[in-house]
């Protein structure tokens, strides 16, 4: 009797302890974070004041080795960090105009010697902000401008090993001097291995240029991305000079701010900002060498490092300068303009100033994608009517930012061949091939 009187209490308490664990399971509501926060947490990451110097701005976008008529080259921004990182501590001396040494092989044969290590950067820069990656010690350099940055491992002189500034569109070369140690350094833990990179084939376009290109398929991953809304507020209380005196007008196709002088409109549909400033301040006009340095500030000024943006090109004629969006060193491009921070400068004062309304909020998914060989990119680049190889600038693997027909908070980076011709960015448009969007241009 009593044991199962035991057994009986044994059930109840099973019986009871089941109810509150289903009645549990029915109740239980989990605390998900909005998309990774609450609306306001969102704000105030997108809003946080990040300021960056001109070496997290001006970066490299390809690494190319020249060994024993071979090429190896890689865009791998770890790589390209380990690189830069090691170039830090350099000094180098001596800088010098050499260009007429090189003039009778040519730069294209010039650079492609073995033991040259090309460092790419997308569009040339004054020397002088060189200064945030590398110690130089001359002073007369502030009117170099350059987008190639050479090492070559096998010279050695007097104990010094060579290096090099060069401006490919220029067809300049300097030299410079640096302390033999660190280039055999750099043969034996960069130049030694470079073989794993994906080898490249040369397409020699003039005797001052060449490409190269991937022998084998690059395969790239598209990825989809949910996009956030910048807080428009910041931008007022950062571009206008009393923010108190703003006043606001909806449109049918956004926003209008102004204080009666400066205006700042924003286009929801088309996901930017314009800021323009028709009243320019008087005053001489800003130096070669620091209208990048002075974009790169007004950015820091108002919060405008929304998202991975990186010095893409500038214009000293047009006194405008261009930061594009970038993903894990591939450049990102937009029909909308919605990859570009873009400025126009007059007389010391900006006078109109481009920038996404948007960043890149939420990996969502990704996919390899193959893209084609180099050769298949460059039939289809040379067969265009009327090409001009002189006029070939560069070519180079992009994404290409395509919105979501059903839902406008989504994104795809959908990977693409693109090539600089005549100065404008166009897509390849690889027969047979279907790679995201139909239209050639890029800008």
């Amino acid at each position: 009797m009593k044991y199962e009187s035991i057994k009986t209490t044994i059930l109840i308490i099973l019986v009871v302890f089941s109810i509150v664990l289903t009645w549990s399971l029915w109740t239980y509501q989990p605390q998900y974070d909005h998309l990774g926060g609450t609306d306001d947490d969102l704000v105030a990451e997108v809003t946080t004041n990040i300021t960056k110097d001109a070496s997290e701005i001006i970066k490299p976008t390809k690494i190319l080795y020249h060994i024993d008529g071979q090429h190896f080259g890689t865009y791998n921004e770890t790589e390209l960090n380990r690189v830069m990182k090691r170039l830090r501590s350099w000094e180098i001396n001596e800088v010098q105009n050499i260009t007429h040494t090189v003039q009778d092989q040519g730069l294209a044969e010039f650079l492609k010697q073995n033991g040259q290590v090309e460092i790419y950067f997308p569009d040339p820069f004054p020397l002088e902000l060189y200064k945030s990656f590398i110690k130089i010690n001359d002073k007369d350099y502030s009117f170099i401008s350059f987008d190639r940055f050479v090492i070559d491992v096998n010279s050695e002189e007097n104990g010094e090993g060579i290096v090099y500034f060069v401006s490919t569109g220029d067809n300049l070369v300097y030299e410079g001097r640096v302390n033999s140690r660190l280039t055999r350094e750099f043969r034996k833990d960069f130049f030694t291995t470079a073989t794993r990179y994906p080898e490249q084939i040369e397409y020699k376009l003039s005797d001052t240029n060449s490409v190269y290109l991937p022998k084998d398929t690059t395969t790239v991953e598209r990825v989809d991305y949910y996009i956030d809304a910048i807080e428009i507020d910041t931008f007022i209380d950062r571009l206008f000079t009393n923010s108190s005196l703003v006043k606001k007008d909806v449109l049918t196709t956004g926003e209008v701010h102004t204080d009666g002088t400066r205006l700042l409109r924003v286009y929801n549909n088309q996901k930017y900002i314009e800021f323009m400033n028709p009243t320019s301040i008087s005053g001489e006009p800003v130096q070669t060498t620091d209208l990048i340095q002075t974009s790169i500030d007004f950015v820091n000024e108002h919060v405008g490092w929304t998202d991975d943006y990186r010095f893409f090109s500038w214009s000293k004629e047009n006194q405008t300068t261009v930061f594009k969006l970038y993903l894990k060193n591939i450049p990102v491009f937009s029909q909308k303009g919605l990859t570009d921070i873009t400025q126009q400068w007059d007389n010391n004062d900006i006078a109109r100033y481009f920038h996404p309304s948007i960043n890149l909020r939420i990996d969502l998914d990704s996919i390899k994608v193959p893209l084609p060989k180099g050769e298949k990119v460059m039939e289809e680049i040379t067969s265009k009517p009327n090409f001009n190889p002189e006029l070939l600038e560069s070519v180079t693997v992009a994404y290409d930012l395509i919105e979501n027909e059903d839902n406008s908070q989504f994104v795809s980076l959908q990977p693409i061949w693109t090539y600089r011709y005549n100065g404008s960015w166009k897509r390849v448009e690889i027969k047979n091939e279907d790679l995201g969007g139909h239209k050639d241009g890029l800008e």
